[in-house]
């Protein structure tokens, strides 16, 4: 399995590592829809955040500090507030909206990384990517329209969309990080951070939170370790404005989710929109892509600092 996706080209594998992410993403939103209603959104990312750092503790307390060790600080703070800012914002979305109603609003991350990449980071912007991630967006219009009222944006909506900017920005500082951090560190600070940030504001409106509150948040914060992981796997090999709109493929996995546990079911509209976004998907490029910045965490410490060229998005002096 390891040498058949070493054969295959680095954009093409940041795809197939960001549609598992995507997968892994919406069980993350399946957990904390379960979450009962009554326990505020920043309860629950406190006791995820909790329950991440304590399994992150007793890890490190068996292999050692050296894989949290970090060069940009700063960078983990601020990428950090980001995660957890998209959180916030998507979990309060999913109190008001379903799954594939949330995700479809999250796709516009995929066209605010596309240009992002290219102003910050010299990504080429190829015809492909502009078809690609244009067409997407008329997909995710198809579906949205018919919820909007006039030119009001519901506050769910206006939290779904705010969400995808903090993820957008959050995933291209991933991109700028992976040269020098290890996977572990990656995923290990953004947790005490959240812990930092969160966990007052959850004492001032806590509320008393069952055995099922707790492992669902509990299974939020796992899937959400794994999506974050792929993630990084993916813009380790890839280019940020491809493996964006691979985003896209989030829609499917909500649809499912949402008639499986929730037994409901999108308007028609919705899966027109759907054949739009899995089609731009389709026109992407997917030849070439970026040369892995590190093959496993345990190179991180023998990586030294280079100059890399503009297509590779990763430049230390960008940060």
């Amino acid at each position: 399995m390891t040498r058949t996706l070493a054969r295959l080209s680095g954009n093409l594998r940041g795809v197939l590592w960001m549609t598992a992410a995507m997968a892994s993403g919406v069980c993350v939103d399946v957990c904390a829809k379960l979450v009962a209603a009554e326990i505020p959104t920043a309860q629950i990312l406190a006791m995820r955040a909790i329950l991440t750092v304590v399994v992150f503790v007793v890890i490190v307390m068996c292999i050692g500090t050296r894989h949290v060790r970090t060069r940009r600080p700063m960078a983990h703070i601020a990428r950090g507030v980001l995660w957890y800012g998209s959180l916030f914002c998507v979990f309060f979305a999913l109190r008001q909206m379903s799954i594939s109603e949330v995700n479809a609003y999250l796709f516009i991350e995929a066209l605010l990384t596309v240009m992002l990449a290219v102003v910050f980071f010299g990504e080429k912007l190829t015809g492909r990517k502009i078809a690609a991630t244009l067409l997407g967006l008329v997909g995710v219009w198809v579906m949205c329209v018919p919820k909007m009222n006039g030119f009001g944006v519901p506050l769910g909506i206006a939290a779904a969309l705010v969400g995808a900017f903090c993820f957008s920005a959050q995933t291209l500082f991933a991109k700028i990080m992976v040269r020098t951090e290890t996977n572990f560190s990656m995923l290990f600070w953004p947790q005490l951070i959240a812990v930092v940030i969160w966990l007052p504001v959850a004492i001032i409106m806590w509320k008393p939170a069952g055995f099922a509150d707790w492992a669902f948040s509990g299974g939020a914060g796992f899937f959400a370790m794994s999506t974050n992981y792929m993630v990084l796997r993916a813009v380790r090999v890839a280019d940020a404005s491809v493996i964006s709109p691979a985003a896209y493929t989030a829609l499917p996995f909500s649809i499912a989710m949402d008639l499986i546990f929730f037994d409901m079911l999108p308007m028609p509209i919705v899966f027109v929109g759907a054949g739009l976004v899995v089609f731009a998907v389709t026109l992407l490029d997917f030849k070439g892509g970026v040369k892995p910045a590190i093959a496993d965490d345990d190179e991180a410490k023998s990586l030294t600092a280079k100059t890399p060229s503009a297509g590779d998005c990763t430049a230390d002096a960008r940060v």
